[in-house]
């Protein structure tokens, strides 16, 4: 007996039973179970943080900020500062056409994977998760306020101007009935290098002097009364003054209101594209103030005022606003000089959207009158301004062929 404990204890510990072995549970330090937790995927942690950013954005351009600037500042831009999303996108050094491609494919995460990660279109899908509305349909972001959110287009190239304009044969003398001069044309063009642009976003916007009574909006589809026949005369006027132009009468409104500015985005592209002799871009709109407030009275005779619109890059990327600022000064100058006291306001405003403003430079909104002005009223204040444009274009040395890209 007292043999068996001089075995080795290693043979010993072999030839004991074997224990069934308890498994427990692995304690933390507080003497509880650890628990499992909740897998996020990278690509839902990325969605997130989007997330974050598209509500930061949203809530710094929730209030539209619209400064008015006095003609009589010094002449001049601020000091070109970024806003902190550009500097953002800057930093990331991320491809436009990401969001683009994004947007097809309509859902983050669904179909291929990016690579490298587009912030600019994480951003983008953020915000459609954020509001419920798809940037890529105008209609609803229209409704919110915010028009022209589009990916934004670099300007074509500077070209030597041709004798006549790009555009298709076939579209160039498409007519449309009851559209003012050059019988009906859509695109009118008075000159054989056209300088300056001009199309009508909201192209149904009339005045009710000239409706019949009882009208439920002050919109039509008669032509001779609405923004339409304004910018005929603008391009008359213009004309006379030495200055080619082609006004584009395309009907931006034919899906309603909501989509004008998604129609008109293609058809300022078409004009810039078609005509590259171009320099200056106007859309031409009806104010939405009413009453003595868009009427002046120069030399005894009543006028509708003029407001000039400027799209700045507070909401999105802008490179052109600078330049549009500058050019906006100086017509509001130009515009005090030829008719004192038809600018309204203090002739300038400043806002956070981009009004396809960011085609090229010297792309402006213009709102001559509103509502309750007559077409007489109009017709006075368009020749006005066409008068402190021309003076403007040729002091600015715009009627110059633009020297072609190296």
């Amino acid at each position: 007996m007292a043999n068996r404990w001089r075995v080795p204890w290693v043979i010993w510990r072999v030839r004991r039973p074997a224990r069934p072995r308890l498994r427990w549970p692995r304690r933390t330090r507080w003497g509880r179970p650890p628990r499992r937790p909740w897998r996020i995927p990278p690509m839902a942690w990325a969605y997130l943080a989007s997330l974050g950013v598209a509500a930061a954005v949203f809530w710094a351009g929730r209030k539209p900020e619209a400064t008015a600037v006095p003609v009589t500042a010094p002449l001049g831009v601020p000091a070109p500062r970024l806003s902190w999303l550009d500097r953002i996108l800057d930093f990331a050094a991320r491809n436009p056409s990401a969001a683009q491609s994004w947007l097809e494919q309509g859902i983050l995460g669904m179909g291929q994977r990016p690579t490298p990660l587009a912030w600019q279109a994480l951003v983008t899908q953020a915000a459609e998760t954020l509001v419920g509305v798809r940037l890529s349909n105008l209609t609803a972001v229209l409704a919110m306020e915010l028009p022209g959110l589009q990916p934004a287009a670099p300007s074509p190239a500077p070209s030597p101007p041709p004798a006549s304009p790009p555009a298709p044969a076939g579209q160039r003398d498409q007519v449309m009935p009851g559209l003012p001069g050059l019988g009906g044309k859509v695109w009118a063009q008075l000159g054989a290098r056209p300088v300056v642009g001009i199309y009508q976003t909201h192209s149904r916007e009339s005045f009710w002097p000239e409706l019949p009574p009882h009208s439920p909006t002050p919109y039509t589809t008669e032509w001779d009364k609405t923004i339409v026949q304004v910018g005929w005369w603008l391009a008359q006027d213009l004309y006379q003054a030495g200055v080619g132009v082609v006004q584009s009468r395309v009907d931006n409104m034919a899906d309603g209101v909501l989509a004008s500015y998604n129609l008109s985005y293609y058809t300022a592209k078409r004009l810039v594209r078609w005509y590259p002799t171009v320099r200056v871009l106007i859309d031409l709109h009806r104010g939405q103030a009413s009453g003595s407030e868009t009427t002046a009275v120069i030399h005894g005779q009543k006028v509708a005022k003029i407001l000039i619109v400027v799209g700045t890059n507070k909401l999105l990327p802008n490179p052109y606003w600078h330049e549009n600022y500058q050019f906006a000064l100086a017509l509001a100058r130009a515009l005090e000089q030829v008719a004192p006291g038809i600018v309204r306001g203090q002739g300038i405003e400043t806002v956070p959207y981009r009004y396809n403003q960011q085609l090229m430079a010297n792309d402006l909104l213009i709102e001559v009158g509103g509502p309750d002005n007559s077409l007489a009223e109009e017709r006075y204040a368009v020749h006005d301004l066409a008068e402190a444009i021309a003076a403007v274009v040729h002091q600015m040395g715009l009627t110059a062929p633009p020297t072609p890209a190296r």
